[in-house]
C-alpha cells in the first residue's frame, strides 16, 4: 500500500494543507509547531479512526473551524487507486471510495504503523501502551480480532456497571459467559500471534528480543470453559471490589533481550530492539497480506538514530516511509518542507 497524497482541512493547526508522497522514503521537515506530527496523525486517523495520541476528536478540530476533513488516495497491491475520507463534525465518519465505511473496510487498503520518539519508551515500560501496540499489530494481520475485542469490551462495561450499581449474581453470570467466551478467543489469538512474531524475529535476525505474553489468566486456547470457570470463582471478590478483577483488559506483554527485561536497557538499546520487533512485524504483515504497511516515523532523528534508519531501509527497501524532522536529511527520496502558518 502506498499513499499518493493527503489533504487536510481544519485539523490541529493546519487550516488547509495538501501534500504528495513518493513510493519510497519521504521526509517532512520544518520548525517545531509547523504541524509535522499532525500530518502523521492525520494518516493514522484515516487508518484507525482515531489518533495515536490520547486526545478526543473534538479537541483536534482547528480553532474557528466547524469540522476537520482528511482525504487520501491510496494505491493497493493491484495498482488500483482508492480514496479514503475522514470527517469529524460532531460525529466521526469514514468513507472508502465515496461509501460509508469502517476501519475493517479500510484495513485492507491502508494500515499505518507509527514509531514515535515521544512514546517508544512507553511501549517498553507501560503495560497499557504495549498492550495497545500489540492490539494494533494483531488487528493489522487479523481484522476479526478487533470484533472479538469490541464484543469483550462491551460485555465488560455492562458487567462493571452491574458490579458498581446493583449486585445481581444471575446477571453477572450471564455476562461472565460472554466474557469467558470472548476471553478464550482473544487469548488464543494473542498466543498464536506472539509465537509467530517471535518466530519471525528468529528467522529474520537469528537472535534478538523476545516478546512475552502474560495473560491475566493463562489458559489453554482449546480448553473451552476454562475462562468462565475462573470468572465464576471470583464473583464474590469482584462484588466486594466492585470491578472485574481478571480478563484480557489486564493482560501484559514484556520485551526481553538476553533474558532481561528491555526496560532496564539504555535508550539506544531500547530503540534498536523495539525497531527489530517492528521490522519482524512488518515482514510478518508482508507475508500475510502480500503488502507492506505505511511506516510513519515521528521526529525520526530522535526516534531512530542515523544508523538505525539505514538499518530500517536496508531491511524494508520496498516499504513507503513518511518521517518528520526539524531539519533536512540525506537518505530520503523526497524532501517536503512544511512551513508554519502562523
Amino acid at each position: 500500500m502506498v499513499i499518493q497524497n493527503l489533504k487536510i482541512i481544519g485539523f490541529r493547526n493546519l487550516n488547509e494543507y495538501r501534500v504528495s508522497f513518493c513510493r519510497g522514503k519521504n521526509l517532512i521537515h520544518g520548525v517545531n509547531g509547523a504541524g509535522k506530527t499532525s500530518v502523521l496523525e492525520a494518516v493514522f486517523m484515516l487508518g484507525f479512526g482515531k489518533s495515536f495520541l490520547n486526545v478526543k476528536k473534538a479537541d483536534i478540530v482547528k480553532n474557528g473551524s466547524p469540522r476537520f476533513l482528511l482525504q487520501s488516495e491510496v494505491v493497493d497491491p493491484g495498482g488500483r487507486v482508492n480514496t479514503v475520507n475522514a470527517v469529524y463534525e460532531g460525529n466521526f465518519s469514514l468513507q472508502m471510495n465515496d461509501k460509508k465505511s469502517t476501519i475493517f473496510d479500510v484495513n485492507g487498503y491502508l494500515y499505518p504503523l507509527i514509531f514515535s520518539s515521544s512514546n517508544y519508551n512507553l511501549y517498553i515500560e507501560s503495560r497499557t501502551y504495549i498492550r495497545k501496540l500489540m492490539d494494533r499489530f494483531i488487528f493489522g494481520v487479523n481484522p476479526l480480532y478487533l470484533h472479538a475485542l469490541l464484543s469483550y469490551n462491551k460485555a465488560l462495561k455492562q458487567k462493571n456497571y452491574l458490579l458498581k450499581t446493583r449486585v445481581n449474581v444471575d446477571e453477572i453470570r450471564s455476562w461472565n459467559k460472554i466474557i469467558g467466551e470472548m476471553s478464550q478467543k482473544i487469548t488464543g489469538i494473542k498466543m498464536e500471534f506472539i509465537e509467530s512474531l517471535n518466530e519471525e524475529i528468529d528467522r529474520k535476525f537469528g537472535t534478538g528480543p523476545r516478546v512475552r505474553y502474560l495473560p491475566s489468566f493463562p489458559v489453554e486456547p482449546d480448553n473451552r470453559g476454562t475462562c468462565f470457570q475462573k470468572l465464576e470463582k471470583l464473583i464474590q471478590a469482584e462484588i466486594i471490589a466492585k470491578r472485574s478483577l481478571i480478563g484480557p483488559h489486564l493482560d501484559n506483554f514484556e520485551i526481553h533481550s538476553n533474558r532481561k527485561n528491555l526496560k532496564f536497557f539504555s535508550s539506544g538499546e531500547k530503540k534498536i530492539n523495539l525497531l527489530i520487533i517492528y521490522i519482524a512485524f512488518i515482514e510478518f504483515f508482508k507475508a500475510r497480506k502480500n503488502d507492506y504497511p505505511v511506516f510513519l516515523v515521528d521526529d525520526f532523528d530522535t526516534a531512530i538514530d542515523a544508523g538505525n534508519i539505514e538499518f530500517l531501509i536496508e531491511n524494508c527497501p520496498d516499504m513507503q516511509v513518511i518521517a518528520t524532522s526539524v531539519t533536512e536529511s540525506n537518505g530520503f527520496d523526497r524532501l517536503i518542507e512544511l512551513k508554519k502558518e502562523n
